[in-house]
């Protein structure tokens, strides 16, 4: 029988029944079920005899209908099928239909597949009598979250009358920026349940109106830039930024908007397209105020602005592995703002690459699969190919003969559009270290300086330079405390740097990193000589060269590989550099040097040599004349002292303390007499200590970039008088001074106005968190040092002041925890909070999601993970429970993605602070590879990685390090990789083709 007897198939009898007679219209297709519930069974059965006489006419063959006997039957509709039937209704569900295919696709083109059927009931399923049609699916489908709360009719009427009077306000008193913030939030509660189009578009005019009476203001350009990306496409919001250009084309906030509308979307992102609207920044910024128009903003600092941009296009120029011409505009950059300089070190050198050759035919020849090799092949050419050719002319011919690469063939005339000499001669040294902080050279570890800097992008995101982490290696805050206490975590930090890095590198494990090495170095000597003329910064990057070979002889000798001749060479260079003659009487460059040695002994040896040269210093720099005034010399006595402490030699560290806080020279006064003197010792030190404070209510309150690396001789007096004091036993003295401080001349309030008290501000944060961490010694040493000490303060041995250890540890979490809140990106900060091993890891945790510290905090949080389970597993091997290794690891590794996952806008307990900080991780590439890392292993499947991959790829899809990991961690879709990398223009070294000519 078919579905639809009146159109379906033929008679027994193989001809098509007539439609002459009427018996169409008693077609049992058209005739309602009914509820036998409802009748007794006699009136059923009556009504079936009649139908079935009726019928009888028609279908003789037909076997009569038996009556129940028992119970009614069920009134159902049968579907019969036959083979004539040319469709298949779905009453059940077919597995074959939810294919892999169907499931990894994206929530919103996924298709809806119901079981249960909408007009076609199934026969097995009874009716609820109360059912009352289909209800509307509750949720959302496309966007996971919680709903909204329900707003009462009181509450929306009292908004309401808010929304009237902010707009009554906003005419009223338009200058007040209050009232148009206010108007922006309840217009984006969307009372009248407007459409949300419709909406945006009402809050970007009223934004707009806002922006005529506040030029420039950023808090309105970012909410400007919010809404226009929220609510319309990427090449719609270009159109509306560049018409808010036109009015004012000195707002970076609107360039770096216009940029990441090209840059980061997908479908627009394109090398060439990208670089054409940093050629036009760069070209308005260089022509400043020179129409009528542009004079409105004459106070605006052009040169702040192009400096920004030229960091960020040489960002998305290493970014893209176009490192070739990243070099390359660096040379323009520093050749136009120092006529007569060159910088032959950033120009390749034939001989420094031959070894790229043998590498490439062992990958050739290792028989391994082809994504491999090209995946190989490709890190080994960035590693060495990363400088351009010489500036020489070079013809087609030349080219071809030669078997040059023609993309390293880079002129001036091919990146003079992204370089202009700036306008001011004052901002050459912030352009220098711009050049050098490029280069994946970190700088230094203060909050303070990286805000100087400008290189913290709330659009672009931190740097993706893993290596700036390892600021915090070289710039020690302080030798007091022995290394060893976080030998763990610097381990652990090591070990993630090497796996995150990005050839071309300085790292050890890197191919090539000697090469590379060479060139930061020549950079920065380079830099010395180009502003020789000045010796401060000159001397800045005389102390970058010696902190950069200190940094890596550390990570050389954490990951095993100080070796000899190494140490032979570094000396040599080191030895080299003191012999000029305009670097043999800066004691600073002395006291690097000694530094240098001390980390090139091992954990057991002997300090005794280094200290001797800290003494041989010390005489030599004595003068019988002058008092100890000079900030290099007595930075000198202060690493000494910290030195000899870390060592518990706790008498001759008085005797340098004593000498510092009384401005005196060690050679005029012994160790046995500055013993003697220690009761005047604090008087004196306090007195020269409140001096310096006097004078920085006298200095301005902007601070040149060159003092942040500099030795300050306030910070020197106030470390030595807290580091006696808690050799004295009176490390609650040294607590009270600091946090005076903090609440005096350098307060919150204080600090938000004046840069330099900022500054202060976080070195003495850092110097409370150092007092806190050193050990009280016992009272039988501290009355062996000063015999006279116990009867000074009129106390018993047995009641020396002392805090209990709890206690300081309690005040050392608040400290550290409120320090992180105004220095989110302070890495000696967040270290020592991720070193708080006995802390519960969800406080721990909640502490870095709230800092505001981009890829920072969430890189100290995997480190801490990591430290937390070497620890766990050396706890298990010394009880004998080596068998739940495997448990460990997996609660380790659901610990650290849960984390990655939290912030992502899939979570639907996602927090407010979590989404803000979200915005700061989307668009850094670190935060998706270490989540891609931690997902590729043996318990997660590729699809998990890939569509991870997709994500990262859709926030960044400029960025080829990430290409790289998908092909590792996803390789079966390499070759749409490579598509896309083509699509897109970047940087490929190795075309799969020709490596398969090669190995071939």
């Amino acid at each position: 029988m078919s579905l639809f007897p009146a159109y379906g198939g033929k008679a027994e009898g193989g001809e098509n029944p007539t439609t002459t007679t009427s018996a169409w219209k008693t077609n049992k297709s058209y005739e309602q079920n009914l509820d036998t519930e409802e009748k007794d069974s006699g009136e059923s059965s009556k009504e079936g005899e009649e139908k079935s006489e009726e019928s009888s006419s028609e279908e003789e063959s037909s076997p009569p209908v038996q009556e129940p006997i028992q119970k009614p039957a069920i009134p159902q509709q049968e579907l019969e099928f036959d083979g004539n039937d040319s469709f298949y209704v779905d009453k059940n569900k077919n597995n074959s239909y939810r294919s892999e295919q169907v499931r990894c696709l994206t929530k919103p083109t996924r298709p809806r597949y119901r079981i249960r059927m909408k007009r076609l009931w199934d026969a097995r399923r009874r009716r609820d009598p109360h059912w009352d049609g289909w209800k509307p699916v509750q949720g959302l489908r496309y966007i996971k979250g919680t709903p909204q709360e329900k707003i009462s009719p009181a509450e929306q009427a009292r908004l309401q009358e808010q929304l009237m009077q902010s707009r009554v306000m906003v005419q009223k008193e338009p200058r007040c920026l209050e009232h148009w913030l206010q108007l922006h939030r309840l217009l984006d509660l969307n009372l009248d349940k407007a459409n949300r189009l419709a909406v945006s578009e009402h809050q970007l005019h009223c934004l707009e109106t806002a922006l005529e009476h506040h030029p420039s203001n950023e808090q309105l350009l970012q909410l400007y830039t919010e809404t226009a990306s929220a609510a319309y496409p990427a090449s719609q919001v270009a159109v509306l930024i560049e018409r808010m250009l036109e009015k004012n084309p000195f707002e970076y906030t609107l360039w770096t908007a216009l940029i990441m509308a090209t840059q980061g979307t997908m479908a627009r992102c394109n090398v060439p397209d990208v670089l054409r609207i940093f050629e036009e920044s760069m070209r308005r910024m260089h022509l400043g105020h020179t129409d009528a128009e542009s004079r409105k903003f004459d106070s605006v600092d052009t040169d702040g602005i192009m400096m920004k941009l030229f960091y960020h296009c040489c960002q998305f120029f290493r970014q893209s592995s176009n490192s070739n011409h990243m070099f390359a505009l660096l040379r323009l950059a520093f050749e136009l703002n120092f006529p007569g300089q060159t910088l032959d070190c950033l120009e390749a050198n034939a001989a420094d690459e031959r070894p790229l050759i043998e590498f490439e035919e062992l990958v050739l020849k290792s028989g391994m699969p082809l994504p491999e090799i090209w995946t190989r092949v490709e890190r080994l050419r960035q590693a060495y190919n990363y400088l351009p050719y010489p500036q020489l002319q070079h013809s087609d011919k030349d080219t071809v003969e030669g078997a040059l690469d023609p993309q390293r063939c880079v002129f001036s005339d091919d990146v003079c559009h992204y370089a202009y000499p700036l306008k001011a001669q004052s901002n050459r040294l912030h352009l220098l270290l711009l050049i050098v902080q490029l280069t994946k050279m970190p700088l230094s570890r203060s909050e303070c300086l990286a805000e100087a800097l400008n290189t913290r992008l709330e659009q672009f995101g931190d740097s993706d330079a893993i290596e700036m982490m390892l600021a915090s290696l070289t710039d020690r805050s302080t030798y007091a405390v022995p290394l060893e206490r976080s030998a763990e975590f610097m381990h652990a930090m090591v070990d993630l740097v090497k796996e995150m890095c990005v050839t071309p590198s300085f790292m050890p494990h890197c191919i090539a990193s000697e090469l590379y090495m060479s060139t930061i170095s020549k950079l920065l000597l380079k830099c010395s000589e180009a502003i020789q003329s000045e010796e401060k910064p000159r001397r800045v990057f005389i102390l970058l060269w010696f902190r950069f070979q200190r940094l890596v002889l550390i990570i050389r000798k954490v990951t095993g590989k100080l070796q000899e001749p190494f140490l032979k060479v570094s000396r040599l260079l080191m030895r080299k550099l003191l012999r000029c003659e305009e670097n043999r009487k800066v004691t600073r460059f002395y006291t690097e040097l000694i530094l240098c040695e001390f980390e090139m002994l091992d954990g057991a040896e002997d300090p005794k040599r280094v200290l001797t040269l800290f003494t041989n210093l010390v005489e030599n720099e004595a003068r019988p004349d002058e008092s100890l005034s000079c900030p290099d010399l007595m930075h000198a006595y202060m690493t000494f002292a910290e030195m000899l402490v870390s060592r518990n030699q706790r008498e001759p560290a008085l005797h340098i303390l004593c000498c510092l806080s009384l401005g005196l020279h060690a050679t005029h006064l012994g160790q046995e007499a500055a013993l003697r003197r220690l009761q005047d010792a604090p008087q004196s030190g306090e007195s020269l200590l409140q001096k310096e404070l006097d004078k920085l209510e006298e200095l301005p309150t902007t601070m040149p970039l060159e003092e942040y690396f500099l030795s300050n001789k306030l910070l020197i007096l106030l470390r030595a008088r807290c580091l006696t004091l808690c050799l004295l036993c009176r490390s609650r003295e040294a607590d009270e001074l600091l946090q005076q401080l903090l609440q005096g001349q350098l307060s919150v309030g204080k600090a938000k106005i004046s840069p330099r008290r900022r500054f202060l501000r976080e070195q003495v944060t850092e110097l409370l968190m150092v007092t806190l961490q050193l050990p009280i010694p016992p009272p039988q040493i501290v009355t062996m040092a000063a015999p006279n000490l116990k009867e000074e303060m009129g106390e018993d041995e047995d009641e020396l002041p002392r805090c209990s250890q709890h206690a300081r540890s309690h005040l050392l979490v608040e400290v550290v925890d409120k320090g992180l809140t105004e220095f989110p990106r302070n890495l000696a900060l967040l270290q020592r909070w991720a070193t708080f091993n006995t802390m519960q890891w969800h406080k721990l945790r909640a502490r870095f999601i709230r800092t505001q510290a981009g890829v920072l905090s969430v890189l100290h949080l995997v480190i801490a993970s990591r430290c937390r389970f070497a620890e766990t597993m050396r706890q298990q091997e010394e009880e004998g429970a080596g068998c739940f290794h495997c448990h460990i690891q997996t609660a380790v590794r659901n610990r650290v993605l849960s984390m990655f996952e939290t912030f992502l806008p899939t979570n639907p307990n996602r927090s407010d602070i979590e989404a803000e900080q979200y915005q700061l991780l989307r668009r850094n590439s670190l935060f998706w590879r270490s989540y891609l890392r931690c997902l590729s292993d043996t318990r997660t499947s590729f699809e998990r990685s890939k569509q991870c991959l997709l994500v990262a790829l859709d926030e960044c899809p400029w960025d080829k390090s990430l290409y790289l990991d998908g092909a590792i961690h996803v390789p079966q879709e390499l070759a749409h990789l490579q598509d896309v990398m083509t699509e897109k223009q970047l940087r490929i070294y190795a075309l799969p083709e020709e490596l398969d000519i090669l190995r071939g």
